[in-house]
Order: C-alpha cells, then structure tokens, then sequence
C-alpha cells in the first residue's frame, strides 16, 4: 500500500506535470513546489527549514522534466502513467471483490501484465501451465485486510469530502505544528 505523504506528493507532480505541458518552464514549477512548502517534506512533526525545501521542490521539478526541455511542453510523464495504473488497479480490485472472485487476486502477481490479460491468465491456470505466484504481499496474502481496505475506501468517497475540508480547514488554520519533545 502506499501512504499518504507518497500519493500527495505523486498528486502534486501530477498537477506540475499538466503545468508544464501547458507550457510552464523549470522555474515556474520550481516555485510551484516551493509553495506547497511543508506538504512537500511530508507531514512532519518538525518544521521543515528552507534549504530542504527548496531542495525538495527542486528534487520534485527534476523529476517532472527529467529528460524533457527545461522550457515546458514536453515533461516526463511516467507519473502521470504510475497514477492512472494505480487508480485503475484500484478499482479492478474493487470490482474482484465486488464480484467474490478471490481467485483472480493471485494472477496479479504472476508477472507484468495488463489487467484485459485476466481471462487468458485464468484459462492458462486452468490448463495447469500457470503457477501461482511464490510471493504475494501481506494486504494480497490475507485478503481479509484486501476486504477491509476496499469497504473503507468505498466508504470514504461517499462522505462529502467538500462539508468535511470546510468543517475542519478553520481548525486546522487556527492549530501550530505539533512539536512534541523528543524522548
């Protein structure tokens, strides 16, 4: 699974990547990650200082024109790739679980594939010339967690997310970083 600092800053070049193909050069994205400041060093209970901000924000714009021109236009979008692979893995599990067909799971995992590649797996494990997978990772291997994940997710996107940010944004306006003392 990945956490929420990593898909945040994925988001984020996600926008800076759309940035550039619009036309924004180095620098504007540059200051573009600059700007989310804190969210760019992760959710920490420390302040993070300007030179591993900017040191960030520039590892972050690196990334978004590695290979591309510095000028904007033609940004390195494997990002942009990674996340629609992600969201669409997500909701395929969604709909293996939806469906109660645990036995496609392990076909994830039995090498690159696409997910349209699915039923010619299933044939294939039901000649006897697949193997299952030696490996499969914990929230795979017990799928009760898999389960658990996906309802509380389902869960999630029917909350109006819109009156929540509302809700809280004045609370957490109002709140400092949390430093706690070290031990």
């Amino acid at each position: 699974c990945m956490d929420l600092d990593r898909l945040s800053r994925l988001a984020d070049r996600v926008l800076a990547i759309q940035m550039a193909i619009d036309g924004a050069d180095f620098i504007e994205v540059y200051r573009y990650f600059l700007e989310r400041g804190a969210d760019l060093a992760g959710r920490r209970s420390e302040q993070a200082t300007d030179e591993q901000l900017e040191r960030v924000a520039f590892e972050q714009a690196r990334r978004v024109f590695r290979g591309g021109v510095l000028e904007g236009g033609a940004p390195f979008t494997k990002d942009v790739v990674y996340l629609d692979g992600l969201l669409r893995v997500h909701d395929f599990l969604r709909a293996v679980v939806a469906a109660g067909r645990a036995d496609i799971l392990q076909l994830l995992f039995c090498g690159k594939l696409s997910l349209n590649d699915i039923p010619v797996l299933c044939e294939l494990a039901d000649m006897g010339l697949l193997r299952a997978p030696k490996f499969l990772p914990p929230w795979a291997a017990d799928r009760r967690f898999l389960v658990s994940y996906l309802a509380y997710s389902g869960f999630l996107e029917r909350v109006r997310i819109g009156r929540v940010h509302k809700r809280y944004a004045e609370v957490l306006a109002s709140a400092p970083v949390a430093r706690f003392a070290r031990p």
